[in-house]
């Protein structure tokens, strides 16, 4: 891991072992197909993963979106993930979704179809950075973790999601110096070429790492004081 990034926040796979108990967590997963599950053998993703760690530790855990993954097996489908969508239109449902919902934690990972597609590339950090703060500007106080993106096999594309890797940390530490909520999750650097079952999607084990990744990244977000009370009854 490049230095520089040490400075900006606390990356994903954290390892921590100070994890936290008694908390209620409203989570809306937010993005596209991987946030959806696609790939994985039971239609849950990550989601599943991170939402028994956490309750795990004793916490209320409860996936919120507009969008469930029907084919899911797992108790809670709720999920704001929107297959083959990019970073607009995720954003587009998100700012829908978030007056009825109303999370304490959001984790994100998008851009994938916008760098398979090759659409607006030079720009895709600075439109998650707008998605990013409509996400923050909505009540209630919400913590935003945001993951990097998983490889592809495609080499170009490839290209393009290792140069909107990078420019990921800049994005969260500029909303991080105003004294938001967020903070960087390095997940897509725990899935690997082989991982990947269509190409683009991670395997079981590989989404395993990812919700183990988001869950470290909340662990330290909650250190940081930044896991608010939810607000409202669950929608």
């Amino acid at each position: 891991m490049r230095p520089f990034l040490h400075l900006l926040v606390a990356t994903a796979c954290f390892r921590s072992a100070l994890s936290f108990s008694g908390k209620s967590c409203r989570i809306m997963p937010l993005g596209a197909s991987i946030t959806y599950g696609v790939g994985s053998s039971q239609g849950n993703g990550y989601r599943d993963d991170l939402y028994n760690l956490l309750e795990r530790d004793g916490n209320v855990v409860n996936m919120v979106g507009n969008n469930p993954a029907v084919g899911s097996t797992f108790k809670d489908k709720d999920t704001e993930g929107w297959p083959g969508f990019i970073i607009d239109t995720v954003a587009a449902k998100m700012r829908i979704s978030m007056p009825a919902n109303r999370p304490n934690i959001a984790t994100v990972l998008v851009g994938t179809n916008d760098m398979t597609g090759n659409l607006d590339v030079g720009n895709a950090p600075a439109r998650l950075g707008r998605l990013i703060d409509d996400l923050l500007d909505f009540p209630p106080l919400t913590m935003v973790v945001v993951s990097s993106l998983p490889a592809n096999t495609n080499p170009d594309a490839l290209t393009r999601i290792h140069a909107y890797n990078a420019a990921i940390p800049g994005v969260v530490q500029q909303r991080v110096n105003t004294g938001r909520w967020v903070i960087f999750a390095d997940c897509g650097r725990v899935v690997g070429i082989p991982d990947l079952v269509d190409g683009t999607h991670p395997n079981d084990a590989a989404y395993e790492r990812i919700g183990r990744c988001f869950y470290d990244a909340i662990v330290e977000g909650e250190r940081r004081g930044w896991l608010a009370p939810v607000q409202g009854l669950p929608p």
